[in-house]
């Protein structure tokens, strides 16, 4: 399966309050935008595993957004084993979203991978702008 994970950029980006977990909430409207965007292929595998192409990332390939995405996904609903292949674009770092559409990129791959179905429950929520080409309120 062969995926587009669209960075975006923050218009209007009001930070509220710092929370209890040292987050931030905040309320901005996000454009995607359909220009730049890292490639992933996702597929089932006898093993999981990641090949990095493209830009650097600056963390170990174990601690890359799309193997947690994956993990999460094994741990709570049971998916196979997946080879993902990222071909990363979007520089890292730079505030435009792309790790967190990658992360958004490999729950929709595997969700349709193995039937999940959960897709549909999170397609409302501000990370499936970031395969969409639709502007996003969010808060």
């Amino acid at each position: 399966m062969k995926l587009r994970a669209n960075c975006k950029i923050n218009i209007g980006l009001d930070v509220l309050r710092r929370r209890a977990d040292g987050f931030h909430d905040v309320s901005t409207v996000m454009v995607p935008v359909r220009e730049l965007y890292d490639r992933l292929e996702i597929e089932p595998a006898i093993e999981t595993e990641l090949v990095q192409l493209g830009l650097p990332v600056d963390c170990p390939p174990e601690d890359n957004i799309c193997l947690r995405a994956w993990r999460l996904m094994h741990e709570r609903y049971g998916a196979g084993p997946v080879r993902i292949v990222l071909d990363k674009r979007v520089p890292y770092g730079a505030g435009l979203g792309g790790g967190s559409a990658d992360a958004t990129a490999v729950v929709q791959g595997v969700d349709a991978l193995f039937g999940l179905r959960l897709w549909e429950a999170i397609r409302p929520f501000s990370c499936a702008t970031l395969l969409s080409s639709a502007r996003a309120a969010a808060r």
